[in-house]
């Protein structure tokens, strides 16, 4: 490490501690370093890359097109992309990764397929899947909302909108659910996704031969100027579709029930007010929980500066996301969860040329899940130790592993 790195505060992302209480820590470096050195597992490579913790900051690097995402062209491990296995391969070419013009092409051809009107036209079956989960919580009573409700009801959604036949709709919900439990440990997911890519490359090759209305079919038939998605891309798009709208919206349900259990006055401000849900009180859910606690890391391009400290040409950079949307510069009060805060810019769905493709769908999942919540039940009862629960083992996703909670 360079002289300047090594005066700077040191900060283990997938620490525990950041993984379960990180606005402390954060709270300071915004204050006294808002530009320091980070490391985390799967996310940032080797000695780790610089973290910035503000606001504006965070802003800079999702918009200034001197980052790069593009992990293979400008990483080291990117000369060795070979040697990973093909369906892991693939999840490493998808637009995430993508800087323009290769990411403005892939975006363009998928936004075809995956539009506002889809989206809307899926508010029934979301509705419909809501109310079986919440009648299953409300014969128990006492259950894991997060296996139980938050992560059940965006899988559903998402093989509903993918068209998984019903002969394969357990063997594809168990498989998702072991992918999201091994996703923190790359190589020991790479059974579960070929299972998934094999299961996914059959209902490409079937909709090639039956077409329908549903997204597959869509992204096949997607056309710019006579160019289509590859077959590669067709599935990795739809791995991607899947990853980001399974996994992110799981996290904004459960953490967005236990932010309002822990806040029983703006709970019940909800249950007097529930037209706030398609108002303010979602998009303030989104910024007290953030449930992608940071952006994938970037590439400086060029040797610049940012918050006066000089970032190298080829340096990582990484932008937390959580800590942008409690900088008190921009929200007043942050720590407090206020249902009605407005303006509300957060940056939970990030921002730029990454801004989130599937926000109104994870927004619509959202405020469905939690009204059918709000409207079937009156007691919401936390039935662990709040110490006790404890957040995903990745730093780019922030959700909880378990809600053990009491509903009637």
């Amino acid at each position: 490490m360079s002289k300047v790195i090594d005066t700077l505060e040191k900060t283990d992302l997938g620490s525990r501690e950041m993984l379960d209480t990180p606005h402390a820590r954060f709270a300071y470096l915004r204050k006294y370093q808002p530009v320091s050195w980070a490391t985390a597992k799967g996310l940032l490579q080797g000695q780790g890359g610089y973290l910035l913790t503000r606001y504006d900051d965070v802003m800079t690097l999702h918009s200034d097109d001197r980052f790069s995402t593009d992990v293979l062209k400008n990483s080291p491990a990117g000369k060795f992309i070979w040697l990973l296995p093909p369906s892991l391969r693939m999840l490493a070419q998808t637009m995430v990764f993508k800087d323009d013009p290769d990411h403005k092409r892939l975006r363009t051809l998928v936004h075809k397929a995956f539009t506002p009107k889809l989206v809307t036209t899926m508010a029934p079956d979301i509705t419909k899947i809501a109310e079986q989960l919440a009648d299953e919580v409300a014969a128990k009573r006492d259950v894991d909302l997060v296996h139980a409700y938050a992560i059940r009801l965006p899988l559903a959604v998402i093989a509903t909108m993918l068209g998984v036949p019903d002969k394969d709709r357990d063997r594809f919900h168990m498989l998702v659910e072991k992918l999201g439990d091994e996703q923190h440990k790359l190589m020991r997911g790479y059974p579960t996704a070929r299972k998934l890519a094999k299961l996914f490359e059959s209902m490409i090759e079937d909709r090639r031969r039956h077409p329908d209305d549903g997204l597959i079919s869509e992204l096949i038939r997607a056309n710019e100027g006579g160019d289509r998605l590859s077959h590669r891309e067709l599935v990795s798009m739809v791995f991607l579709l899947l990853l980001a709208g399974h996994d992110t919206t799981a996290n904004l349900i459960g953490s967005s029930v236990l932010a309002l259990i822990e806040h029983p006055e703006q709970l019940a401000q909800l249950r007097e007010q529930p037209e706030l849900l398609e108002t303010t009180a979602l998009e303030e859910l989104l910024r007290f929980t953030t449930p992608v606690a940071d952006g994938a890391a970037r590439f400086a391009m060029a040797d610049m500066e940012i918050g006066g400290m000089p970032i190298p040409r080829g340096s990582q950079v990484i932008g937390s996301i959580t800590s942008a949307n409690y900088d008190e510069a921009v929200f007043e009060n942050p720590e407090s969860l206020i249902l009605t805060r407005k303006p509300n810019r957060h940056l939970a769905f990030a921002f730029g040329i990454h801004y989130c493709l599937g926000h109104q769908l994870a927004r619509l999942e959202g405020r469905i899940a939690l009204a059918t919540l709000l409207e079937r039940f009156d007691h919401w009862e936390l039935m662990a130790p709040r110490e006790s629960l404890r957040y995903k083992p990745t730093a780019s996703l922030r959700g909880l592993t378990n809600l053990p909670i009491r509903m009637y």
